[in-house]
């Protein structure tokens, strides 16, 4: 029997990501103890990752299979197919600026 290596993101998306995989029909057992938490299915084996190690692992061959962020794909400049949007996880992008009550240094944005 063939194996599917499944990398699961720690961190932000961990909990929509198993919520995802409840509704599914799987259970997921010991992820807040290991990083090779038990999937009811014997046919998945199951790795936790840091989001942004996915892309990269996937592309390396060590994983077949992740949840990550369009933006770790991008940003790793990954050679990977992206299969589905699961639609949850936003990154929010923030412009961050001196204080000018503090310092003379600012940037303008135009």
């Amino acid at each position: 029997m063939t194996i599917i290596k499944l990398a699961l993101p720690k961190g932000s998306l961990e909990k929509a990501t198993y919520q995802f995989f409840e509704n599914a029909g799987y259970t997921i057992k010991g992820q807040t103890r290991t990083y090779r938490p038990i999937i009811n299915d014997d046919s998945i084996s199951v790795k936790i990752l840091r989001p942004q190690e996915i892309p990269k692992n996937i592309q390396e061959g060590t994983q077949d299979v992740g949840i990550s962020g369009e933006d770790w794909i991008k940003e790793n400049k990954a050679d990977v197919v992206k299969l589905l949007d699961l639609d949850y996880g936003k990154v929010r992008i923030v412009v961050a600026l001196p204080d000018s009550n503090k310092s003379k240094n600012f940037f303008r944005l135009y």
